[in-house]
C-alpha cells in the first residue's frame, strides 16, 4: 500500500492568477446547469476557501464526517472503503478528475460517519465550501439553493454511471470506458491504482493498454 499523509493545514494563499482561473472555471461549471448573476456569484467570496494537499493526503478517512464539499482544480482523488490484501492496495471505487465534485455524499448531508477514504494521488488543489456555510449560501439566495441542488442531481448522476461502469462485463470494455471518460486520470492516477478501479489485475492493465495502442 502507498504511503498516506494526513491531512495538512492550509497552504499560503495561491498566485491571484490561479485563484482567478480556479473561480471562473467553477463559475462556468455552475452557469451551465444553473445560471447565476453577478449578486449571487458575489455571495460566494467570503464563504470559498482554497485548498491544497500532497500527493497521498487522506481528504477523509472511516470515522469522520465529510464537512466539506471541494471542487476540484487540479490533481486527481480516489474513493475506496478497503485494501486488497494480496495486493496491498487500495479497493478503488471511484476517481474523481479535475473540474469534478469532491464529496461523500451520504456522509456530508446526512451528516453521518463515513465509511470511504478519499485520498490524493498527486498534490491537488481545490476551492472548498464548509457545511455551515453552504447552508447559510442556500438561506441568503433562492438562486444559490436551486444552483445546489442542481449540483447534487449531477452528482447523483455519477454515483448511477459508477453502477452502469462496474456492471459492463470484459476487461477491455471498461479500459475503454476508463479511457474515454476519464482522461486527465491517465496521467494523473498510477498503473496500480487504475486496474484496481477497473477490477483488473495490473498486468491484464499493461496487455490492454499495449493492444489498444497497436490498433489504432
Amino acid at each position: 500500500m502507498t504511503n498516506q499523509q494526513v491531512l495538512q493545514p492550509p497552504p499560503p494563499n495561491p498566485t491571484e492568477h490561479t485563484y482567478a482561473v480556479a473561480l471562473s472555471h467553477l463559475r462556468l461549471r455552475i452557469q451551465e446547469i444553473s445560471p447565476l448573476d453577478d449578486h449571487d456569484w458575489a455571495l460566494l467570496a467570503d464563504k470559498i476557501s482554497w485548498e491544497a494537499q500532497p500527493k497521498g493526503a487522506l481528504l477523509l478517512s472511516p470515522g469522520q464526517v465529510c464537512d466539506q464539499v471541494r471542487f476540484l482544480h487540479s490533481g486527481a482523488v480516489i474513493y475506496y472503503e478497503g485494501i486488497d490484501e494480496e495486493l496491498q492496495l487500495e479497493q478503488v471505487g471511484w476517481i474523481a478528475q479535475p473540474t469534478e465534485m469532491v464529496i461523500e455524499i451520504n456522509s456530508f448531508f446526512q451528516r453521518l460517519p463515513t465509511q470511504q477514504h478519499l485520498k490524493c494521488t498527486v498534490p491537488c488543489e481545490f476551492l472548498t465550501i464548509r457545511y455551515e456555510d453552504l447552508q447559510a449560501l442556500y438561506a441568503e439566495s433562492p438562486a444559490w439553493n436551486t444552483a445546489g441542488r442542481r449540483l447534487t442531481e449531477a452528482y447523483m448522476l455519477l454515483i448511477a454511471e459508477r453502477t452502469y461502469f462496474h456492471l459492463l462485463n470484459s476487461a477491455r470494455e471498461k479500459y475503454r470506458y476508463f479511457r474515454d471518460r476519464f482522461p486527465e486520470a491517465l496521467q494523473l492516477v498510477s498503473q496500480k491504482h487504475i486496474a484496481a478501479f477497473l477490477r483488473i489485475r495490473p498486468e491484464t492493465l499493461s496487455r490492454l493498454r499495449k493492444s489498444e495502442v497497436r490498433s489504432r
